[in-house]
């Protein structure tokens, strides 16, 4: 995959995280929703990256 910056890549995941986080603060069923299946693809597309590399993290 390449082009993909993996630090911005870092960047993105820590701020979908503190989005979850805000959204659980404040129940927030719908973001809830959105920013769990967000950071469950961003957490697999760092996945799929470091398996090209070999470093398999």
């Amino acid at each position: 995959m390449a082009g993909i910056d993996r630090s911005e890549l870092d960047e993105v995941l820590a701020t979908t995280f503190k989005e979850l986080r805000t959204a659980v603060v404040n129940y927030n069923k719908d973001s809830i929703a959105l920013y769990s299946q967000a950071l469950c693809a961003l957490v697999e597309l760092k996945r799929e990256l470091g398996t090209e590399d070999g470093t398999g993290t």
